[in-house]
């Protein structure tokens, strides 16, 4: 990875068609459901999983579909119950059934979810915390008599077409610089792709992740920081090496740093679109309720922009 020198401001982002933006912007909120010809034979119909015990009445289809109504609507799993039946009376098959609630929530995490989109030649990555049970905010803030406790979800995302290639949850408790080999793992980057994340990810075992999958990480340095003779260090010394010579501001301009802000970017419409709490209790739940809100994501459409001069 060579560095460029020019030091130039870095071009802007416009949007080069307003209709264009505003009605990919409508487009989110419209709602398309395909129930396919064959519905009514496949939908009661058990499906076979070669277990004991009696087989699953749904098939994993309309588990999900379920699941896709309940994110995007911000729904408990009783009022999504209600949505389904009324999405299935607007197409006229009355006769059918729908799963009751203990039903989605018990066959959440069986349903398997799309794959990532595949990753391009650079990936930013950061995570966000989503608020599972405990009291609010404001009376976390004031009275102080019980932590919120989190799930950290961890985002990998393609900066040229803002979609996430990767995800990971964890606890709260599991630091950023710890969930970059997994987080690599799922976007399977390409050799020589660049993985640029804030300074949490300047530690050894994060440049040794991205040794072990092909790629080069770009983390700022520290104001402080100090070269080391270890092998592991070199794409690190080298930032340091550089961030010495062209100043901090200078090296984040250099090697186009500031891409990074776009996963931060991804992070705010994940919050927006489905709100900052989870709904599941279970923790297998959870992980797989917001790992699905980030593929949902990936499906919306996304308004174009093009960079200024």
């Amino acid at each position: 990875m060579q560095l460029n020198t020019r030091l130039g401001r870095p071009p802007c982002k416009h949007v080069p068609h307003w209709s264009a933006y505003n009605r990919a912007l409508r487009q989110r909120g419209s709602l398309t459901v395909y129930l396919g010809n064959d519905l009514e034979r496949q939908w009661g119909q058990p499906v076979a999983t070669g277990k004991r015990g009696r087989p699953p009445v749904y098939p994993e289809a309309v588990i999900m579909l379920g699941l896709v109504l309940q994110q995007v609507d911000r729904l408990p799993l009783r009022q999504t119950v209600g949505l389904l039946r009324s999405v299935l009376e607007l197409a006229g098959l009355h006769a059918l059934s729908v799963p009751d609630p203990s039903t989605l929530c018990r066959r959440r995490t069986a349903v398997t979810l799309p794959p990532w989109t595949k990753a391009g030649g650079c990936i930013v990555v950061d995570s966000t915390g989503l608020q599972i049970r405990g009291p609010g905010t404001w009376l976390t803030t004031v009275h102080g008599f019980q932590r919120r406790t989190d799930r950290k979800i961890h985002l990998g995302v393609d900066p040229t077409t803002s979609l996430g290639v990767a995800g990971v949850v964890t606890s709260c408790q599991l630091h950023d610089s710890q969930v970059l080999g997994d987080v690599l793992a799922a976007a399977q980057p390409g050799h020589g792709t660049v993985v640029t994340g804030d300074g949490a990810y300047g530690r050894r075992m994060c440049y040794a992740a991205a040794r072990r999958h092909r790629a080069h990480l770009l983390s700022p340095p520290g104001n402080r920081a100090v070269l080391h003779p270890d092998a592991d260090w070199r794409e690190r010394n080298r930032a340091v090496e550089e961030a010495r010579f062209l100043g901090r501001k200078g090296w984040k301009l250099a090697v186009n740093y500031h891409r990074r802000s776009l996963a931060e970017s991804a992070m705010h419409r994940l919050k927006a679109a489905f709100g900052q709490r989870l709904r599941s209790r279970r923790a297998p739940n959870q992980e797989h309720e917001a790992l699905l809100r980030a593929q949902l994501l990936n499906r919306w459409p996304t308004p174009a922009t093009v960079s200024a001069a």
